[in-house]
């Protein structure tokens, strides 16, 4: 086990715009327990989030024009009846309606609002579960190429407070690496959080081959040099076994409040494990995951 904690630097000049977290997509299915999700949406405001787009997809495969037209209404009337308790949260609320399939046109909702992350529920699917039965929120994590924040419905019903939550996500931040592209842009969603929000942002390596232990002593050192002029405090780690499980101990054994993790990680080190982790963390972790694409 490596671990090299950070030191302060002097604040350097850099584009605090990079990668903003301005604008969130919220789909929702007009259950009872999209309250709590739009509860915890709504405490993000200390993670820069401004303004909230809450979405419902009516499914119009094999219906009537008539039928479709009064589903939309329905579902209209209900999300401005869900959004109305959030009126004093601090954000700008839109809710919208579209039809189609629920995948498709969330991403493009997404695309068409320029939307910085997509907020959503997950029942916390087994991999067999996902493989046979799909999930529409682990469909938009791995497949669709915004930013998501995957948040298991279990966790949110149980704390009685679901915007406190939200507000502690970067506390204890913990951020996966294999040094690829994916994790880079991970690790810098991190560093860029509002300097109220962030606590402790641990940086951890699995590695699998001991000998490129110093290969990845080195990439450490990289991402701590990336780190200067930030506002976090950074430690990294390097801890030897397989990905998945050696990350996810990782988050219980800090009780991380946050994942932020890449997904398609292609580095000479990692060899492309980032996806594998991202599944198993949105499944196992005991906290919102964000993934990044």
């Amino acid at each position: 086990m490596t671990t090299c904690p950070s030191m302060p630097s002097q604040k350097p000049e850099r584009d605090v715009e990079k990668m903003p977290i301005r604008k969130m997509l919220v789909p929702v299915a007009l259950e009872p327990r999209d309250a709590k999700l739009l509860n915890y949406a709504c405490g993000l405001t200390s993670q820069g989030v401004r303004e909230l787009v809450v979405a419902h997809v009516v499914d119009s495969s094999g219906q009537e024009a008539p039928v479709i037209m009064r589903e939309v209404e329905r579902a209209r009337e209900r999300l401005r009846e869900m959004v109305d308790p959030l009126s004093g949260c601090g954000m700008q609320i839109e809710v919208r309606v579209v039809t189609g399939t629920v995948y498709e046109e969330v991403m493009a909702l997404a695309h068409e609002a320029a939307i910085d992350v997509i907020c959503c529920g997950t029942e916390g699917k087994s991999f067999v579960d996902y493989l046979f039965s799909g999930s529409v929120s682990e469909d938009l994590a791995l497949k669709g190429d915004e930013r998501t924040m995957t948040i298991r419905y279990r966790l949110l019903e149980s704390v009685t407070d679901q915007a406190a939550l939200a507000r502690e996500f970067a506390r204890r931040l913990v951020v996966p690496t294999d040094f690829s592209a994916s994790a880079t842009r991970a690790i810098l969603s991190a560093f860029e959080r509002p300097s109220d929000a962030i606590g402790t942002v641990h940086v951890v390596h699995a590695l699998s081959d001991e000998s490129k232990r110093a290969e990845a002593d080195a990439g450490m050192q990289a991402v701590l040099a990336m780190a200067e002029g930030y506002d976090a405090e950074v430690v990294c780690e390097v801890r030897s076994g397989s990905p998945a499980e050696v990350i996810l101990g990782y988050v219980n054994d800090v009780d991380a409040t946050g994942v932020i993790t890449g997904r398609q990680g292609r580095s000479r080190l990692g060899r492309g494990l980032l996806g594998s982790v991202s599944m198993k963390l949105m499944h196992d972790a005991p906290c919102p995951v964000v993934v990044q694409p």
